[in-house]
């Protein structure tokens, strides 16, 4: 089974070459306050699309139909926030013809985790507390998870 399966967290080793791995990330960047965005079918997020509420906690997921993906502009904008986790219905923060992966790059050297994968189809916008713990793989550049969030 790859770390990458299903919904899952990438640690910063999964793309930056001296990058921490997912055993070095600290714990409590998966659990705690987040706000969820609807963003449907909207391809490329840009900084300009994403809507004030996005900043209402420090872990934005974005439910977007699992097409959709963000430019390296509004991970710079979500970093600078003071976001710690971004996570996505769509396989990957970045396109799916991305080859350098220019979004985690952009959010992993900035200290934001990434998740991957999640299923918020019955997820209405609004704030949550999320649960998402990854396995102790403590070498591994990624570790799959389950994500629960809790209604505020």
């Amino acid at each position: 089974m790859s770390s990458h399966v299903g919904t899952h967290v990438d640690a910063p080793s999964h793309v930056l070459p001296d990058g921490d791995t997912i055993g070095s990330v600290p714990v409590d960047v998966f659990f705690g306050p987040a706000c969820v965005v609807d963003l449907p079918g909207r391809g490329e997020i840009s900084p300009e699309a994403l809507p004030r509420g996005t900043f209402a906690a420090p872990r934005v997921l974005f439910r977007t139909g699992g097409r959709t993906y963000l430019s390296p502009l509004a991970a710079i904008r979500l970093a600078e926030k003071g976001t710690i986790l971004v996570g996505t219905d769509a396989m990957s923060v970045d396109p799916q013809d991305a080859i350098d992966l220019p979004v985690h790059r952009t959010l992993l050297s900035r200290g934001v985790s990434v998740l991957e994968n999640l299923d918020l189809t019955k997820v209405p916008a609004g704030e949550y507390q999320l649960v998402a713990l990854p396995l102790l793989f403590r070498e591994l550049d990624a570790s799959p998870v389950r994500a629960v969030l809790v209604r505020k």
